[in-house]
């Protein structure tokens, strides 16, 4: 697939998310760099300065997005911005924190997607991919809420995958394996959960916090963000018809186990068949 639009990346102003704008503007493409806040901004041009492809930032929170608007050529959207919070249990988290990560993870997602998808369809021509998680294929402790919100995110894509289909519109989902960034430096196998202070639920924590998940072949050495930006960006220019990538082979063998060989593909694709009416 050759881009000829705009790349638009949300979350851009740390992580993974940096370094999806980068590696797009590496290989020579208009990115639209969607940041939390304007501190994120100097790092994030040192990130891109000299390579070939054009960038513009814009700050941008995607749980207030007000009257933020896309290019008319926007051809691909990255849904990277997403947050993990405490890792606690479900009894000890307040709604207000269920709430929040459903609003960044989930609902921020959603807004700019209805907002892409009519330039879109205009065009006959885009991609929307959504930065997802590798947890979301293993029932994890104290990650209700991060869970939650990535499995709501795993649904919608599948069924807009279904009803974009007819335009030329692409839906893929990346669960991501272990990447180093902030997010992962606070992951239960580098960092004890809270659950920890919470006596019933100690013992479970503290199990974890001594290299369970790591034993039971959960997690892996996190890539650098760079080689997963990398292998995020060839999954949108492939066109090999899968949905599901993952950024390693574990997380790729995680998500063939979940829903089977094609990450759902085969599923999707025939209820695609079935509710797209014939052409003319």
């Amino acid at each position: 697939m050759h881009i000829t639009g705009t790349v638009a990346v949300t979350g851009a102003g740390s992580g993974l998310g940096r370094a999806l704008a980068a590696e797009w503007a590496r290989r020579g493409a208009h990115v639209l760099a969607l940041v939390h806040e304007e501190e994120q901004r100097p790092a994030l041009e040192a990130a891109l300065d000299g390579l070939p492809g054009r960038a513009d930032i814009r700050i941008l929170d995607v749980t207030a997005p007000g009257g933020f608007a896309f290019p008319d050529d926007v051809e691909v959207l990255v849904n990277n911005a997403g947050i993990r919070l405490r890792n606690l249990p479900v009894e000890e988290i307040p709604t207000e924190e269920w709430r929040r990560h459903m609003e960044v993870n989930f609902f921020g997602a959603v807004e700019l997607t209805r907002r892409a998808l009519p330039l879109m369809r205009a065009r006959r021509r885009g991609v929307i991919v959504n930065i997802n998680s590798n947890a979301l294929t293993m029932p994890l402790p104290f990650l209700g809420p991060y869970r939650s919100s990535k499995g709501a995110l795993a649904a919608f894509a599948e069924t807009l995958r279904t009803e974009v289909s007819p335009f030329g519109i692409r839906v893929l989902e990346i669960l991501s394996g272990s990447v180093r960034t902030g997010l992962s430096a606070t992951a239960m196998s580098a960092h004890p959960p809270e659950a920890v202070d919470v006596p019933a639920y100690a013992p479970m924590a503290r199990h974890i916090a001594g290299g369970a998940l790591l034993g039971g072949g959960v997690t892996a050495e996190p890539l650098p963000a760079e080689v997963a930006a990398e292998r995020v960006v060839d999954a949108v220019l492939r066109e090999d018809g899968r949905f599901r990538y993952g950024t390693d082979e574990r997380s790729t063998r995680s998500i063939d186990a979940w829903r089977g060989e094609g990450g759902g593909e085969p599923l999707i694709a025939r209820y695609i068949e079935a509710v797209t009416p014939p052409a003319g």
